[in-house]
């Protein structure tokens, strides 16, 4: 490839991250012109339409994404190679765009973002939560926190842990409540579950070699478990939820842990990327950060 088209394809590949020619042209520090005529061209000297353009929006062609995809590592890896030339190479710097579940990035995601943002005064971040399934290639983002059996894809991806889920319940809800046992007791329990899973109304837990399923009619069902944590600390039934998400509510005493025996610890949680995540100081930094945060919370 000439030197010629290396910065042309360089440049595409902002435009991808940055999600637009005007954001590609502020961190290139060049005008919009420049970034849209370098497209054009690059576009022009392939043969092949990499990018479809409205007056709002752009949107990769299947041929502009594989090219996006082998080209992103390479480039990333060229430029951190420009900044130890210039002794920069032990410095952590650029923008990083993450991806994470609304209850995971709230809790665990933005303390470790801002240890990092502490330590590292040359890293900008975009953090956006959400629970569904985004295209990190198309989206333009660096990284990802996923819960879930993942699909085979190119990303690549590291396994940080399993997410283990508790049950958990106010003292007020407790006192009028009928006995708990045993998980088979559930079923004459209010019970406030995580919506749109197979496990919405099918509580699977297990203790030692024991293992119970119970099928569940919820009180309460919420794409969002911090909102069933309220719930569930103004007495309104008993949670299954993440042992991170409920263990301050029980150093503190406005939930109870009930049958402590048993939990469930069948998601993993994965740390995913479009590119290797030792590839560039600045994901290296930010997913060591993000791993051990983690992993401290799932143990």
């Amino acid at each position: 490839m000439e030197t010629i088209e290396i910065e042309l394809s360089r440049i595409f590949i902002k435009v991808v991250q940055h999600g637009g020619f005007s954001q590609a042209a502020d961190i290139l520090k060049i005008q919009k012109s420049t970034v849209s005529k370098a497209v054009s061209r690059l576009e022009a000297i392939t043969g092949t339409k990499l990018l479809i353009r409205t007056t709002r929006s752009h949107t990769l062609t299947e041929a502009g994404r594989e090219f996006f995809e082998k080209c992103l590592e390479p480039i990333q890896i060229l430029e951190d190679a420009q900044k130890s030339l210039h002794g920069l190479d032990s410095v952590a710097s650029g923008h990083i765009k993450l991806t994470a579940p609304e209850d995971l990035g709230t809790y665990l995601i933005a303390p470790a973002i801002g240890e990092v943002s502490r330590k590292n005064p040359k890293l900008s971040f975009d953090l956006q939560y959400t629970n569904e399934i985004v295209d990190l290639v198309k989206d333009g983002f660096d990284l990802a926190v996923r819960i879930g059996h993942l699909k085979v894809s190119n990303l690549k991806m590291r396994k940080i842990g399993n997410l283990k889920l508790i049950f958990v319940a106010s003292k007020k809800y407790l006192e009028n409540a009928p006995k708990l046992n045993g998980p088979q007791d559930l079923v004459n329990h209010n019970c406030l579950s995580i919506s749109g899973l197979s496990m919405t109304k099918t509580w699977e837990v297990s203790s030692g070699r024991k293992v119970a399923k119970v099928q569940i009619s919820p009180v309460i069902e919420s794409n969002q478990m911090s909102s069933l944590l309220q719930a569930a600390k103004v007495g309104a039934g008993i949670l299954l939820a993440p042992s991170f998400i409920c263990q301050p509510e029980i150093d503190n005493g406005t939930l109870v842990q009930v049958l402590p025996r048993w939990y469930n610890s069948g998601l993993p949680v994965s740390l995913v990327s479009p590119v290797s995540i030792a590839s560039t100081a600045r994901l290296k930094v930010v997913s060591e950060e993000l791993m051990n945060s983690i992993k401290k919370a799932l143990s």
